[in-house]
């Protein structure tokens, strides 16, 4: 199996089009086979849809993200979890049992200069 997670060096990114990078991660079984780093490109959305559908990636994993990365994505059939925190390592340990359950989706949070992340890529 192989999923995307937006990171921020070890740790998933708060904001999928402000993270520094994507993390390609191949998973077999229970664990992390192999890893790929690709610096994020700015906000083109349709690039990581391609991307992500090329490669066979069907769940991305991220703090958030604003409304047309999720609309782009999920117009590919890929699943989001969103409003997720924490080191790589375990968020991929969690996703593998089963454990990244949301009750809610975090807020869209929006696009500009005044997005929480407080940058445009």
């Amino acid at each position: 199996m192989r999923i995307a997670i937006a990171t921020d060096q070890d740790f998933v990114a708060s904001h999928f089009g402000c993270a520094p990078a994507c993390t390609i991660v191949d998973i077999e079984g229970d664990r992390i086979r192999e890893t790929f780093i690709i610096p994020n490109p700015g906000c083109r959305h349709e690039f990581w849809a391609e991307l992500f559908s090329r490669n066979s990636i069907k769940t991305v994993i991220a703090g958030n993200m604003g409304s047309h990365a999720r609309a782009v994505l999920r117009g590919c059939g890929i699943d989001l979890h969103l409003g997720v925190e924490g080191r790589l390592e375990d968020v991929v340990r969690r996703f593998v049992k089963g454990e990244l359950r949301q009750e809610e989706e975090p807020a869209d949070c929006g696009s500009g200069p005044d997005r929480p992340c407080g940058k445009m890529v």
